[in-house]
């Protein structure tokens, strides 16, 4: 049972003693100790055995059928990075591949964080006034009727995040390299007004570190600006899964089987990076590999147990 299951577990605990009126009321219910759901709530979870857990979420009528993310070195990474430009209100770029888990990790940490002011948007091809209109909405922000104008839009969403800056808000925006220039460069006056009291993390594939670069070694309007804005530093250095992140992953969604685990990575045909002059097998596309795990469920789950 991975953390994150652990986590939502936790929070399934809460919202039962907040109906029953007490935790002892809660253990009684699951029929564990006080003492094991105090642990879990104050995450002392080294000593307690993943079947404790199921039994109470079983108690507690938790189930998730929803895809489970794992705790890969890149959720990990990319969770720092998030955590980093939050604490420090940076301004900070992921530009990596398809497929790393870069939108799933994104959006967990929004949802997970959304009571710390964050907040997330996922881009599409927008000029400026449609990515401001687009934000004020995800923001909860009175666009105002009829026609507002761009300065207007962007001034309503700078005294959104002004008013919070003692939260230290941070925005994630994910496929931010879909963006037009006019969009992107709306970024240099978000940065001069809140520059220290909130944070930015926009995400895109190769294409956004690719885009801006290119925008300042050609000197578009605005591109140098932009850059500057990121600190000319792009985190480009994200992982596909190795083996062990494939079993954290398949663990998460049901397959403990180390055989079939081991087929799956293999069936993928990881690829050979090499890291600090080793050589690391790698799964690329975790979109694919989320394919491949699923087929594996759904074999077993209509597996027909031969007769003896």
């Amino acid at each position: 049972m991975t953390n994150l299951q652990k986590k939502e577990i936790v929070q399934a605990i809460h919202e039962e003693k907040a109906r029953l009126g007490s935790y002892a009321r809660v253990a009684t219910k699951v029929g564990v100790s006080e003492a094991t759901i105090s642990q879990m709530r104050n995450d002392n979870w080294d000593k307690i055995a993943d079947g404790l857990w199921t039994k109470v979420a079983q108690a507690l009528g938790f189930t998730s059928d929803e895809w489970q993310l794992a705790e890969t070195l890149n959720f990990r990474k990319i969770t720092s990075v998030l955590n980093d430009a939050k604490n420090e209100s940076m301004f900070m770029a992921i530009s990596y591949k398809a497929g790393s888990g870069k939108t799933a990790t994104l959006k967990h940490y929004s949802e997970v964080n959304s009571e710390e002011n964050v907040f997330f948007i996922q881009a599409r091809e927008w000029a400026k006034r449609d990515f401001l209109l687009e934000l004020c909405q995800k923001l909860g922000i009175d666009a105002g009727k009829g026609y507002v104008g761009v300065d207007k839009l962007g001034m309503k969403v700078i005294d959104f995040f002004a008013k919070r800056q003692s939260r230290k808000p941070l925005l994630i925006v994910d496929e931010a390299d879909k963006l037009r220039p006019s969009a992107l460069r709306w970024f240099i006056t978000l940065y001069n007004e809140l520059e220290d009291k909130m944070a930015v993390v926009i995400a895109g594939t190769e294409n956004l570190e690719k885009t801006i670069s290119k925008g300042v070694k050609y000197n578009k309007l605005g591109f140098d600006e932009i850059s500057s804005r990121f600190g000319r530093k792009f985190i480009n250095n994200l992982l596909g899964a190795r083996k062990e992140d494939v079993e954290l992953i398949c663990r998460a969604n049901g397959i403990d089987d180390k055989a079939m685990i081991s087929k799956i990575f293999e069936e993928y045909e990881p690829v050979n990076i090499v890291i600090q002059e080793q050589s690391i097998k790698v799964v690329e596309d975790l979109r694919r590999l989320k394919r491949v795990i699923k087929r594996e469920l759904i074999q077993k789950k209509y597996e027909i147990s031969k007769p003896s």
